[in-house]
């Protein structure tokens, strides 16, 4: 099988560098009189759940996260998450206690200063009490962390490597979507699932409101050229209200977007104030990023352009979600294990449209 979650030479150096410190980390649970005990999990009164890479990663998680809440309502629910995400957490109510944290791994921030403030924070949050945490990653990483945690239920994949960090380790299905894996971890320690019930939009307020162009993202490699937006533009304008989102971190990009189109409606602020704007909305059309997620959870229609990377992982779960990506497979020389800005550029604005307009003629 052709894994595409996890960089193939960082998947072979984690595994390895994984057996490596197996005996020191079996050595200190031995030394410390720690052994893996029979716990219940249906016992559980405190429960840690750990998502703090990005905000995409949480918005997936919400399903699992639903069914967590329900299968244990008389139970505190602690969710580690990243700091951008908290505010919105809070407001969706994820969990009971929602805490902002920033890995050294997840923003590349290397220094000894980091990494003992990681080894600080997961060891203060023994005095939680914890008696079931549960990381969906499979990272290495993720694992030691709940390991520092001391919790008496451990439950996590073992992708890179780390299953001794855990009680209850589990072999990592590559092939299942981003959020389908968090519930498929969650199916085998026995936790019952949900009818997912998924949000829906007002049909009144769709007409009334603009689609929405998010078209900007960290990382080159997952951006559609300007041009393409310009010219998707310019086949929807006079049929429709637009709008666009203005980063800051991509300002430059965004700007020359708007100077091409100068009547588009701009949204400038917090993710917080995007989520309630984009309630009111049509329809959000952008890459693989964390605004589809959040659109589809609203309830908004979302077209989502990919490029080399696979969609079944990580495509937006919306009621009402087209997939755009190039016809011909990938065959480029990139300069990123699972992106290509060739196959983005490959995907036209008329392929674009003809699924915006295939949504339009299905409401």
């Amino acid at each position: 099988m052709i894994q595409e979650v996890y960089k193939p030479s960082h998947l072979f150096w984690a595994r390895h560098i994984s057996v490596m410190i197996k005996p020191f980390i079996l050595f200190i649970d031995w030394f410390n009189n720690t052994p893996a005990l029979p716990f219940n999990v249906k016992k559980a009164r405190t429960i840690l759940i750990t998502e703090y890479h990005r905000i995409g990663d949480v918005v997936m998680l919400i399903p699992a996260l639903d069914m967590i809440k329900k299968a244990f309502p008389l139970s505190r629910i602690i969710l580690i998450t990243n700091s951008d995400t908290v505010q919105l957490a809070e407001k969706l109510r994820l969990a009971d206690t929602i805490i902002g944290f920033s890995s050294p791994w997840t923003n590349w921030e290397w220094s000894l200063s980091r990494w003992k403030d990681t080894v600080a924070f997961g060891i203060g949050l023994r005095k939680l009490k914890i008696d079931l945490a549960i990381d969906f990653k499979g990272d290495i990483r993720n694992n030691w962390f709940l390991w520092l945690t001391a919790s008496k239920k451990r439950v996590g994949y073992d992708a890179t490597g780390g299953s001794y960090f855990l009680t209850s380790s589990f072999e990592f299905p590559f092939s299942l979507h981003q959020s389908e894996r968090s519930l498929h971890l969650l199916s085998l320690i026995k936790i019952p699932a949900l009818n997912r019930k998924r949000n829906k939009s007002n049909n009144n307020v769709l007409q009334r409101g603009k689609i929405v162009l998010h078209p900007c993202a960290s990382d080159t490699n997952r951006c559609w050229p300007i041009e393409r937006w310009v010219e998707l533009i310019k086949q929807l304008y006079g049929k429709y209200s637009l709008a666009i989102v203005k980063i800051p971190d991509l300002e430059n990009t965004c700007d020359e977007i708007i100077q091409q189109t100068p009547d588009i409606e701009v949204f400038e602020g917090s993710l917080i104030g995007f989520y309630n704007w984009l309630k009111n909305q049509r329809m959000l059309i952008g890459i693989d990023s964390m605004a589809g997620h959040l659109a589809a959870y609203i309830g908004l229609p979302t077209v989502t352009i990919f490029g080399s990377q696979n969609p079944d992982l990580t495509k937006p779960t919306g009621e009402i979600s087209q997939v755009v990506h190039p016809v011909v497979p990938c065959n480029h020389v990139k300069n990123h294990w699972r992106l290509c800005a060739q196959c983005m550029e490959s995907v036209t604005a008329l392929m674009v449209y003809k699924s915006i307009m295939y949504i339009e003629n299905s409401n």
